[in-house]
Order: structure tokens, then sequence, then C-alpha cells
């Protein structure tokens, strides 16, 4: 039955108990509150599934202004394009900014196509360091050395991630080319060769004594218990940081002494499974009375903390050492060749790394070799513990 400007007038405004929406043509309904306030919505359907679109409250928008409305939006739909992102096509004719090219690349690519942790590193660079950028100029009137200069200065504070802006910004310009967003982007003549540098290829191998002393390091400052154990059982296990940083203590079965990383954690997509040796059980236990299931939390210890905070704590022992910079992936570097040297198997220590094995081997062999990973991680802390001893003596 269609909505009359006669039947919204006797609604606006007044005590209302009746169905809560209505519906129009054409996908036009309107949302009516127990309080009377009025929302027009658009329905329709998107990649097989059922949408609703808010179109705004009336009297703002009268009935003649919504169906106006809902006529463009189906027009839209029928041209191959999701009505949600209709305004802002309509914004790309009218010469978009910076900000509403990053902005529609975050809503059609890195909101809908990526898993969390990619998104959260894009949300960290390029969304937060370019998003100002050019405030209010559209973007087809920056020049190339417009460009030239922004990205000279973030080189001056930092070359590694001016390059990594660079290439994250040319692909979502590239995107937004793509999708007929915009025409064209003087950004994309600035090649990534041209701004700052590559990130060096890790080469810091601690040695035991090294290792003991940060081991001391971190036991003596004054951080919460989540950080200091969280950096040592990085040391023991030579995981990922995220691997143990987001760990709970469910994962963690101390009956069948196996920590269980799910799938959906794991940067292989493939359940990881590393031993509960003896040297770490007691600092499990430590964390789980102290915290619950969330064991390394932040702040507000109801979620994991952040990368950035625990980055920041490392960094400290790192200077405050002055042994050499290091940092938490170092870790997994130094278990790798400290083991090697030790002679335990190579595809012991990529277990233990949480790789996956080339070849036949991974085609066929589904063994994890969890006994040989528990000698290998009691071996390797044994050898820890000797060092933080003769320190300490």
């Amino acid at each position: 039955m269609a909505i009359s400007d006669t039947k919204l007038r006797s609604l606006y405004g007044k005590p209302y108990s009746g169905p809560t929406e209505m519906t129009d043509a054409d996908g036009l309904s309107v949302r009516v509150s127990p309080r009377g306030v009025i929302n027009f919505q658009y329905r329709y359907r998107w990649g097989g599934k059922q949408h609703r679109l808010g179109i705004g409250k009336y009297p703002a928008i009268s009935l003649r202004e919504a169906r106006n409305v809902v006529a463009e939006l189906k027009e839209s739909l029928d041209r191959g394009l999701n009505p949600r992102h209709a305004e802002r096509f309509a914004k790309a004719k009218s010469r978009p900014t910076v900000r509403d090219c990053l902005s529609y690349w975050r809503e059609t690519y890195v909101d809908v196509n990526l898993r969390p942790r990619t998104k959260a590193l894009y949300y960290a660079t390029v969304l937060k360091h370019l998003s100002g950028a050019f405030e209010g100029i559209p973007q087809d009137e920056i020049p190339i050395r417009g460009w030239v200069d922004f990205f000279t200065a973030q080189e001056r504070a930092n070359p590694v991630r001016a390059r990594q802006l660079l290439t994250q910004f040319r692909a979502a310009m590239g995107w937004c080319i793509r999708r007929q967003f915009i025409d064209n982007s003087s950004v994309m003549k600035l090649a990534p060769k041209d701004v700052g540098r590559k990130p060096e290829v890790g080469e810091v191998t601690l040695s035991y004594s090294q290792l003991a002393k940060i081991w001391l390091a971190i036991e003596r400052s004054r951080a919460s218990t989540a950080n200091k154990l969280l950096h040592q059982l990085l040391m023991l296990y030579g995981a990922r940081n995220t691997e143990m940083r987001c760990a709970v203590y469910s994962e963690f079965d101390l009956e069948e002494e196996v920590w269980l990383l799910p799938a959906s954690r794991s940067k292989t997509n493939k359940i990881i499974r590393r031993p509960i040796f003896a040297q770490v059980s007691p600092l499990l236990e430590k964390l789980h009375t102290a915290y619950g299931e969330i064991i390394f939390p932040g702040t507000d210890l109801k979620k994991s903390m952040t990368i950035a905070g625990a980055n920041r704590y490392l960094k400290r022992i790192q200077k405050d050492l002055g042994i050499c910079d290091f940092t938490a992936h170092d870790f997994r570097r130094t278990l790798a060749t400290r083991l090697s040297e030790e002679g335990v198997a190579p595809h012991v220590v990529e277990k233990m790394l949480g790789h996956d094995l080339g070849g036949v081997l991974a085609v066929y062999n589904k063994h994890d070799w969890i006994d040989e990973q528990r000698d290998a991680y009691e071996l390797y802390a044994s050898r820890i513990f000797e060092h933080i001893r003769k320190i300490s003596d």
C-alpha cells in the first residue's frame, strides 16, 4: 500500500504503536519510531543479499523528494552500481579530494576484502597519514611537484615509511581509477623507487649472553606482568608477535601440553601446534591467575594489548641496555640460528617458527614433531637460563 503525505503528517511527532515499517513502491519505505520519528529508507538487493539504505528524516525530506532519490538510486542499481556508493560517485563528478578517494577505497576495498590484521595495517599507515593531505583541494588539481614535496617531507622523517606510504597510496588511487571513481591522479607518475628506501633485511642474531641480559632487564623493569611475560615468552617460543600477543588461555591445553594456534590467527591460514614445555608452564599459570582468559591484556584489561604498546616497551628495554638494535622479530631469527648450531633438524625448527614445509613434505607429511619441538625448546630455554645464572651470580 502506497504511503501518502496525509498519512505521514498524521504520524509525525505523535506516540505510535503500529507496524514499525511501511512500504511505498520501488523499494521505498518508512520506519516509524514509538515517538513518531519517521525515517525514509531504500531497500534493495546487492550481491545476493538484502540491503537497507537510509535516505533521511521526514519532514526535512518530503515524500516526493524521497521518491526522487529512490528513482536515482534505482537507476544506479540498474547500471550495476551499488546504491550505497551512489553519493560517492556523484562526488567523483564534482572532483573528489584525497580524503574522498581514501574513504571510497576504504569502504569498497579495505573494509570488504581484507583480513583484520591487514585492515589495521592500512588504518595505521596510509589512511592515518594521507587522509588529511591537501585538505579541501580536488585531487586532480595536485601537481606531481606537490606530491614530490609531500613525500620528500615524509622521507626526511622516516625513509622506510615514506616508501611504504607511497606504495599503499598508489594502490588506493589505482583502485579508484579502475572503479571509475576518478579519471587519473598525478601521484601515479611517482614510482616507489623514487622515494625513501626499502626496509633492510634483518640481520640481528642475539647471543645467549645478550638474551640473558634482555631477560633480566625485562624482569627488573616496572612494566605490567602481561608486558613482561609477553616478551619473555616471545623469546622462548620464537613465535610471531601477533600469535603470542593475541593468544588466549583456552588455546593452551595443559593436559595435552600443546599450544594450538587456530588457523584464523595464523599467518599461513593453517593450525600451528607447538608444545607447552617445562620452562613456560609456570609462566602461563601466572598469566592465567593474574588476567584470566585474555592473558596479555591492554590497559582496559578487556582485550589484548596493541602492537604499538608492546613495541614501545621493548624499545625502552633495548635503549636502556644499549647492546644493539633489536626487535621481537629478532628473537625468531635467534632461536632458529642457535638451535641450528645445536644440531636441531631444520624441519623441526621450521615447525617451531610456524612455517609451512615445502615440497612433498607440505603435501603428504602432516606430522608436527611435537616431541622433537619440546626437546629443542627445553634445550634452548636451558641455555638462556644458564647464562642468566652466570650473570646473576
